[in-house]
């Protein structure tokens, strides 16, 4: 008779989640909806042709963003050394192309609201890298890799 183990393991391997990709694209796909709403409403007070351009910008570069930290985290991930300079490496550069790559989008884009509009983007996206290389230091650390 299987254990609970056994099954969890096996169910565990067909998951949606044990995709890089469909892990970025999920994330993308909430990252353009949220940051969509939250760009239109920190530029509120600037008329409707500024939320709708603030709420797009904001949404497409963040699906974009989110698909592109994840690649660089995993390319950075898989380079040499112990597993937790490479989660380090990982944090420090991702989290330093989001915030600079975020600001000049947005400078480009003329956003009225900047710091409003990119600082929870930054935090949120912050986070999001720390736990993704958390989780791969972890996976990396079971497989002895």
């Amino acid at each position: 008779m299987a254990s609970f183990r056994d099954h969890h393991e096996r169910s565990s391997r067909r998951g949606w989640y044990r995709s890089p990709v469909l892990r970025a694209a999920g994330a993308a796909a909430v990252a353009f909806a949220f940051y969509a709403i939250w760009g239109a409403w920190a530029n509120r007070s600037h008329g409707f042709d500024s939320m709708v351009l603030a709420g797009l910008t904001q949404g497409i570069y963040s699906a974009l963003v989110t698909l592109a930290m994840t690649s660089v985290i995993e390319f950075l991930f898989a380079g040499a050394g112990a597993v937790r300079t490479r989660q380090f490496r990982c944090v420090a550069i991702t989290v330093g192309l989001l915030l600079v790559s975020s600001v000049l989008v947005h400078v480009v884009a003329g956003t009225a609201e900047l710091i409003m509009t990119v600082l929870p983007s930054w935090v949120f996206g912050t986070a999001y890298v720390i736990a993704y290389a958390h989780g791969l230091a972890r996976a990396a650390r079971r497989s002895n890799i």
